[in-house]
């Protein structure tokens, strides 16, 4: 239904333009490497530390390692804060953080966070997200 690919993500991807990668369920999705050789790992995650397997958090921090401030981070709905962290680490590099707006979540808790903290530049319906993604990158 889009102009992407869309995949779980797999142990060793390497990221491309163009394609969208899926954290699979139960485990976490870390970005590593360098911006011009960033692949994915797929790690099993017992702590108890962290509640949400796959975690926002997790992925959002490992891409501000990786990526510094080169990243659009967008938090869509969903139950409790995960995102909040990971979004306040890729915003402090200089990253560009949007939230779902609350009329069109399903469950606004992950977005209201993020925008609750200061962290979201500007919250966005669900209908207007990917034109804005598009405008956004500049591409077309």
């Amino acid at each position: 239904m889009c102009k992407i690919s869309v995949k779980e993500a797999a142990n060793g991807d390497i990221l491309k333009p163009g394609c969208a990668y899926l954290a699979p369920g139960g485990r976490q999705m870390i970005i590593s490497g360098t911006e011009s050789t960033a692949k994915i790992k797929i790690i099993d995650d017992d702590s108890l530390k962290i509640a949400f397997k796959p975690s926002v958090d997790v992925s959002f921090g490992s891409a501000a390692k990786v990526f510094g401030g080169n990243v659009l981070g967008v938090i869509l709905t969903g139950m409790g804060s995960d995102g909040r962290e990971g979004s306040r680490m890729l915003k402090a590099k200089g990253a560009t953080i949007w939230a779902q707006d609350e009329h069109s979540c399903v469950v606004y808790g992950m977005p209201q966070a993020v925008a609750v903290a200061g962290i979201s530049q500007v919250s966005l319906p669900l209908d207007t997200i990917a034109s804005t993604i598009v405008k956004e990158i500049k591409h077309g």
